[in-house]
């Protein structure tokens, strides 16, 4: 920056203790009593959460606020183009088309491509991949250490469904373009016959089973997909590193002795691990991009809505969508998962305007005069190992004949504590019918976050959707010059699973910070991002580095071109814990009648 020019660059260091264990249990029982208030106020005091309110009488003390992260108008143009695309696009022949990603003799996971061509050719079967897979996530759950990524999984349903495609496949008749293709779920999401937890002790019992599955379950079912099971998460969304006291954190495969990711930790930690090629995430501050950033696989939160949001407890920031090892597959699980739709949703009553037509067909290796947006001193608030694989990345993507425009983004504190009083606040407002009689049951870390969404006062949640309408306009404004943003995924590696917080747990806000710095935009205004790997960093060179592309709402096709074009600068590495299902498949019998 030249000298004397002001930054507008104000995204500030957390303040707060990091408490693990014993300690952080006393503070969520301090933050409850008599006294928590004024801890509270303390804590919000200390990290100025009153800039909110500064800004917004300051600046925005006559705007509307804005409470769903979706524009009010629509492009065209944007709608004819997508119309136009859409009409080419074939999902049954895009999953034929050879892999996106050449074979170099390095390692490479297995893909939704492999599974369909090794049924369709009569190689293996979908029971035979079942079984695999059954005895893959037992070893995965009992080993030492576990990487706890499958929670629930009932065996005598999948093998019942896996003979079926089976029989289909026989017969040459599959029911959709996944059909035996095994995925995995959420525990935060409805399947039928399973319990849904939320990662915790009770709710599931609480609910009981579920009669039917939510709508992005029930399309992957149509679509012929295999419901392995239910993957681990951190309780109720709430965290960012995957802790679960209940199952025990998950593990990041390429090194268990740190963590995952989350709150997407199991979704992340099961398709690193070669278990499924593809699985399913939710996303309310970074919960499908952080984890596949640290385990080093391809996650995707589209716009807002596009895959119906089936749970209630981050209504406006919550995202539905994909985690997968190859951008292909996660653009497959995006296709399937987005539509059609059954029903019209929020958005489409309240403006009367339809989303653009689903599709992925712009997969070209040519990204001649795609405009690339950096915002310099945001990028480079990232470790330095990040920073260096991010920008290698980004060099690429000009050689394949992108354009790169600096940009600046202000008022990004304002807007990050904007994000923040909303999930809070709507986290907590989700947890508030078992506040009462089961507040104990959470872990401490949650509970902590409970009382500083309920510490938020109405004024201050109608300040923080002024700003969303603010960053909403922003980054309109942004993407009248360039066609995506692109950052780091998260500011550092994979943090370290110490020992000692297996207890009860940890509270660590810098380290949080950190995992979320490019992330709020996302989930606040509803636009697209989608995360890749391109490198690896940390002390022993073995904990993946990811970038993160980011687009105007429903431009899902543009940042999956960009992101599968990263996937060609560097080779992947396999993980430390890593199954070949399609190699264990190949040993189980392909006789349906026995097992």
């Amino acid at each position: 920056m030249e000298e004397g020019v002001q930054s507008d660059y104000n995204l500030r260091e957390v303040s707060a203790p990091n408490l693990r264990g014993f300690p952080l249990l006393f503070f969520a029982k301090l933050i409850r009593s008599p006294i928590g208030n004024t801890i509270l106020h303390t804590i919000k005091k200390q990290n100025d959460f009153d800039c909110i309110s500064r800004f917004v009488t300051a600046e925005l003390e006559d705007w509307m606020p804005q409470f769903f992260p979706l524009p009010e108008t629509r492009s065209e143009d944007q709608q004819k183009r997508h119309e136009e695309l859409a009409k080419g696009f074939n999902l049954e022949q895009f999953i034929s088309s050879e892999p996106t990603v050449a074979d170099s003799g390095e390692f490479r996971y297995a893909t939704i491509h492999d599974y369909v061509e090794k049924y369709k050719n009569q190689d293996l079967t979908p029971y035979q991949v079942a079984k695999a897979i059954s005895k893959a996530v037992k070893d995965s759950n009992t080993q030492s250490p576990s990487i706890n990524a499958v929670v629930a999984m009932n065996e005598d349903e999948l093998f019942a469904a896996a003979k079926e495609s089976s029989e289909r496949h026989r017969n040459e008749t599959p029911l959709g373009p996944l059909d035996g293709v095994p995925v995995l779920v959420k525990d935060e999401l409805d399947v039928k016959g399973y319990e849904t937890t939320f990662g915790t002790t009770f709710i599931g019992k609480l609910n009981g089973i579920a009669a039917e599955d939510c709508p992005i379950v029930a399309r992957l079912r149509k679509a012929g997909a295999l419901i392995v099971g239910k993957t681990n998460m951190h309780e109720f969304g709430i965290g960012t590193t995957g802790f679960n006291m209940q199952y025990g954190p998950s593990r990041n495969p390429h090194n268990p002795n740190h963590y995952t990711g989350g709150s997407s930790s199991g979704s992340a930690a099961a398709v690193a691990a070669g278990l499924v090629p593809l699985a399913v995430g939710v996303d309310g501050g970074g919960s499908i991009r952080i984890p596949a950033a640290l385990c080093g696989v391809v996650g995707l939160k589209p716009t807002f809505q596009r895959c119906d949001m089936a749970t209630p407890i981050d209504p406006t920031v919550g995202h539905v969508g994909p985690i997968a090892a190859t951008t292909k597959d996660a653009a497959i699980g995006y296709a399937v998962m987005a539509g059609p739709k059954e029903s019209i949703g929020i958005h489409e009553r309240r403006y009367g305007i339809m989303p653009p037509p689903v599709h992925v067909a712009s997969f070209s290796d040519d990204l001649s005069n795609v405009k690339i947006g950096i915002f310099d001193e945001f990028f480079n608030d990232a470790d330095p190992q990040i920073v260096e694989a991010c920008s290698k990345a980004v060099t690429h993507l000009e050689s394949l004949g992108a354009i790169i425009v600096k940009v600046s983004m202000p008022h990004m504190e304002e807007v990050k504590m904007a994000h923040t009083v909303v999930i809070a606040t709507e986290l907590a407002s989700g947890a508030s019918r078992y506040y009462k009689e089961s507040i104990n049951k959470f872990t401490p870390e949650s509970q902590i976050s409970f009382e500083l969404g309920r510490s938020f006062n109405g004024c201050t949640f109608l300040a923080a959707q002024k700003i969303r309408r603010y960053a909403m306009g922003q980054l309109e404004d942004l993407f009248t010059k360039v066609d995506v943003l692109i950052s780091p995924s998260t500011g550092c590696t994979a943090p370290e699973l110490f020992k000692a917080v297996e207890k009860y747990g940890e509270s660590n806000l810098v380290q949080t910070s950190n995992l979320m710095r490019y992330i709020f935009h996302g989930n606040l205004c509803g636009i697209p991002g989608v995360v890749v790997p391109v490198g690896y960093g940390g002390k022993n060179n073995d904990l993946p580095i990811s970038l993160q592309v980011q687009a105007r709402h429903w431009e899902e096709d543009l940042i999956l071109r960009i992101s599968r074009a990263c996937e060609e600068s560097v080779p992947r590495k396999k993980p430390m814990i890593y199954y070949d299902i399609l190699d264990m498949a190949s040993k189980e019998t392909k006789d349906t009648s026995k097992g």
